[in-house]
């Protein structure tokens, strides 16, 4: 379960829904991974540390997923994490949140972890989006993977 800080300030909602958070009902609910990239980008109060740790009580990979979402945001990619928190949901470059639909599913593993492929296989069929999964070492490490049917 994702745990969020909700922003209420209206000129500082619209200024992080420009940078790619999701508003609902004209509020802007930012799961702590996300207020974490936000802080340390200096866009609002509080320290990335505070809001990796809150995340981190939920999540032991929340370290991990931080890495992989400062690194795409920073290469210009919108990130948004998934509703279980399982998976980090990203747009095609240069697309705002609500404009397109998500182009991949996201799971991410430390260096030696396995995968379960055929379950995120299947939850990426199911969402119609294609599976990469991010192992974060000493330096992250993305590899794209599809299904082949030869039918």
């Amino acid at each position: 379960m994702t745990e969020y800080l909700q922003i209420g300030d209206e000129k500082k909602a619209r200024r992080l829904v420009l940078l790619g958070a999701m508003e609902e009902g004209g509020k802007v609910r930012l799961p702590y991974l996300e207020a974490a990239y936000f802080a340390e980008k200096g866009e609002i109060e509080g320290s990335a540390e505070e809001f990796l740790s809150l995340a981190e009580k939920a999540d032991p990979l929340a370290p991990e997923k931080y890495l992989v979402l400062k690194h795409l945001r920073n290469a210009g990619f919108i990130v948004r994490v998934g509703e279980s928190a399982d998976l980090l949901r990203v747009y095609k470059k240069g697309i705002r949140v609500g404009e397109d639909r998500t182009m991949y599913l996201i799971r991410v593993l430390r260096k030696n972890d396995t995968p379960d492929l055929r379950g995120d296989l299947k939850i990426a069929g199911k969402m119609r989006k294609e599976l990469v999964y991010a192992f974060v070492g000493e330096k992250i490490e993305f590899v794209k993977v599809m299904r082949v049917n030869f039918e």
